[in-house]
């Protein structure tokens, strides 16, 4: 298991995580503490609970908008499979009243 340093609100905090995966973890917290920074510049010192409160709060909110935009997309396809299947029924039931009719 190896331990890796991070650096989050510009202040350092000390993780364990799976060998090989350090680069990994830096690169998510050098994501965090750049919204961190970009957060202390717009709205001002922040405590560090409340800035690390405040970074979880803008990740959930992505999260909704993201499980939200997947969900549209999803019904949207939905919509379409059920409609070209109703399409599709549409003439079957055509071709079969017209062989009915003859």
């Amino acid at each position: 298991m190896a331990v890796v340093s991070l650096k989050i609100g510009g202040r350092f905090y000390k993780f364990s995580c799976n060998d090989g995966q350090e680069i990994h973890m830096r690169e998510l917290a050098d994501t965090l503490d750049k919204r961190a920074e970009s957060l202390t510049k717009s709205i001002g010192f922040m405590q560090e609970g409340q800035l690390l409160a405040m970074l979880c709060l803008l990740l959930a909110e992505e999260k909704h908008h993201l499980e939200k935009a997947t969900n549209a997309s999803i019904m949207e396809q939905t919509t379409d499979v059920l409609t070209q299947s109703l399409k599709n029924l549409a003439t079957k039931i055509d071709v079969l009243a017209e062989s009915l009719e003859q």
